[in-house]
């Protein structure tokens, strides 16, 4: 799977992301690479890798996002840079990856702003095998 990073998600965000109340993932930073996938580990109390999100390219401050969604009328009134990127599809990973099996096999460490694929293709390469279901 290429440009896909790896971002932590608030589970209140996942479940309007989950509910299409949330369409747009909103940063402060974006990523030298372009990214297509978004793998979402969900911190507290969850503490596990769970979704893909498949992204198109961000909408960055003073551009406006033209439709509604939870978030956007407060990006689009957003002075600083800031960058919406826009949800086209959420995937379930098949076997949710706690953060115990992450550290463990992976050596992995959940971002604070965001971890390139590349960084961990061993994970990335488990991900694919064991798969994922499209939610929407």
């Amino acid at each position: 799977m290429k440009n896909l990073v790896f971002m932590s998600i608030k589970q209140i965000h996942i479940d309007r992301i989950l509910s299409k109340l949330k369409n747009h993932e909103f940063r402060t930073k974006k990523p030298k690479q372009k990214i297509k996938y978004i793998a979402v580990y969900v911190p507290s109390p969850l503490k596990e890798l769970k979704y893909i999100l498949k992204v198109r390219e961000p909408i960055s401050t003073p551009d406006k996002i033209l439709i509604d969604g939870y978030g956007n009328q407060s990006f689009n009134k957003e002075s600083k840079e800031k960058y919406a990127y826009p949800i086209e599809n959420v995937y379930e990973i098949n076997k949710q990856i706690t953060l115990k099996d992450l550290r463990e096999k992976f050596n992995f460490t959940a971002p604070q702003s965001f971890a390139y694929g590349e960084r961990y293709p061993e994970l990335v390469d488990y991900i694919e095998k064991i798969g994922f279901t499209k939610l929407y």
